[in-house]
């Protein structure tokens, strides 16, 4: 996999609110860089080898368990014209013992925002986003590559900023 390798997701889930940790984020980024339009079904392999690679880090069995466990109560907030929607990411998570693949299937409701992108996107590159060494770093990333390729800087009301982090 190329270090080089940009992700893209809907600006609604760079927008969203939601409250992922360090190395939650790392398994977020990491599967939204397998996502394949052309695959029939909404269930992706992560090979952990694959991400330890990207990362340097060592993930242990118990600390991803319980990652993906946390990730699966931790709701994506997102608010349009007519309210808000509240949505989780993966429908079911399976760990194939002794091959080091997490094979996460993904929830329907979020499907739309990770393959129908249009024009309404946000981009980043993988290694750069893994390489940010806490969740607010990893957030301010996202939210600031929304809007590199517009030409422009977003300026956020600070209390915005911090309800938009999870510290309000």
């Amino acid at each position: 996999m190329s270090k080089e390798l940009e992700i893209r997701q809907h600006n609604v889930l760079t927008n969203a609110r939601y409250d992922y940790t360090e190395l939650q984020l790392d398994l977020l980024f990491f599967m939204v860089s397998r996502l394949r339009k052309d695959q029939k079904t909404a269930t992706y392999e992560l090979p952990i080898k694959e991400l330890t690679a990207l990362t340097g880090k060592q993930y242990h069995l118990p600390y991803l368990r319980q990652a993906t466990a946390d990730m699966g109560s931790r709701m994506f907030e997102v608010e349009d014209k007519t309210g808000y929607r509240q949505m989780w990411m993966f429908q079911s998570v399976h760990y194939l013992l002794g091959q080091g693949i997490i094979e996460v299937k993904l929830s329907e409701a979020v499907l739309p925002f990770l393959f129908d992108l249009k024009d309404n996107f946000t981009s980043y590159t993988l290694a750069a986003a893994l390489r940010l060494s806490s969740k607010y770093a990893k957030r301010i990333y996202q939210y600031c590559s929304q809007w590199k390729d517009m030409g422009e800087t977003k300026r956020y009301d600070l209390q915005d900023f911090k309800k938009m982090l999870g510290l309000l």
